[in-house]
Formats: structure tokens, sequence, C-alpha cells
């Protein structure tokens, strides 16, 4: 089964919070964006299984690894 990405990217003044290809969420700050991510990705594997990882798009084409469920 392929992995579910929860990525979070700046956007305005704020960060936007991707599942998948889709736009989830926005947060003022980047602490509740990482938190909400981090416990969207861990609930969605806890309870149905699914692998998901969270991370966070950084400028020059990079991103960063937060969390990795199953």
């Amino acid at each position: 089964m392929p992995r579910l990405l929860f990525t979070i990217v700046a956007a305005a003044s704020g960060w936007q919070l991707y599942e998948g290809e889709y736009g989830r969420n926005w947060f003022e700050s980047l602490g509740d964006a990482r938190e909400n991510a981090k416990l969207l990705a861990a609930t969605l594997h806890q309870h149905h299984g699914i692998p998901t990882a969270v991370v966070i798009e950084m400028t020059g084409n990079e991103s960063v690894l937060l969390a990795r469920h199953g």
C-alpha cells in the first residue's frame, strides 16, 4: 500500500497542510501545522493501518521528514 503524505508548505503568511495532493488546513504557526499533521498521520495509521508520513517542504525543493508510521 502506498504511503500517504501529509505535507506542510509555507503559504502567504502561514502554513498550508496537504493530505496527499489535496489542501486540508491552513495554520498561522508552523507548530500548529506540525502538531495537527502528526496527529492526523498517527491516527490514520493506528485506526486504519494506512502507512503515513509527515514532511515539510523547504525552499530549494528539499523536504524534511518529521514523522513516519507503518
